[in-house]
């Protein structure tokens, strides 16, 4: 009984998973021949794309509509942020991930949509904050921004992980590179982007221990959807306390 037990322990779910799946090739490649493996094969490639590659899955499913909608997107926001304060510094700041129209990244994974920047721009004038975009900052750029004591906030805005950001697809900042609270410390920063649940965050390099709490941080992957209900609730918990 124990070494059962050790026996399965020991084994790996995904193997178990692998043999039912040759299991059912073969029982089903016998009563129905090839043209039912071919079926089988292609409902557990289906299956296992959506229970372990879902994000990659959804991308290239969807692929066709949101590489329309990108460049419409990406138009209609250059037009939207006209009517605010650019490349200048402020109290807030905001810097925006960047397009390489000649990458596939920039076709099938936006960095962002207009309606997720016009609920930041909503939550910041909710807390009367004077704010700037940052379209097209470079790496020194964004140096400048941090070791500025004029900018009280940063918000990153695109793709990223805890511990990176994505200028464009070829440029990545390193949040490391500025670990350095004296030189860069801010009073918040917002890392509005994916996270990993491993690696220090620009947060944790920056921002004094009592106001971590109040950044913009997800340890996960997040979409549109994520980033519009955390601007929503932060919205409305500063209108009810009014």
């Amino acid at each position: 009984m124990k070494n059962f037990r050790s026996i399965l322990q020991r084994t790996d779910v995904k193997l178990v998973q692998f043999i039912a799946y040759i299991g059912a090739l073969i029982f089903f490649g016998i009563r129905g021949g090839l043209l039912s493996v071919l079926y089988i094969h292609l409902f557990f490639v289906f299956f296992y794309g959506i229970l372990y590659c879902w994000q990659d899955f959804l991308i290239f499913l969807l692929a066709p509509l949101t590489a329309i909608r990108i460049p419409i997107e990406n138009i209609l926001l250059e037009r939207y942020l006209k009517n605010f304060k650019q490349n200048n510094p402020a109290e807030t700041v905001v810097i925006l991930g960047q397009s390489d129209w000649f990458k596939l990244d920039t076709w099938i994974k936006p960095n962002f949509f207009k309606s997720e920047i016009k609920w930041l721009v909503q939550y910041l004038n909710t807390k009367k904050r004077n704010f700037s975009f940052y379209p097209k900052a470079s790496i020194q750029d964004i140096k400048k921004i941090m070791a500025d004591k004029s900018i009280k906030e940063v918000y990153f805005f695109g793709h990223g992980t805890s511990h990176t950001f994505h200028l464009n697809t070829d440029e990545v900042l390193y949040y490391c590179d500025f670990n350095d609270r004296e030189k860069y410390g801010k009073e918040f920063v917002h890392q509005v982007h994916c996270g990993t649940p491993h690696g220090k965050s620009l947060i944790d390099y920056v921002v004094s221990e009592k106001n971590k709490r109040k950044c913009f941080l997800f340890r996960k992957y997040i979409n549109s959807f994520d980033i519009e209900k955390e601007f929503k609730r932060r919205t409305r918990n500063i209108l009810e306390k009014k």
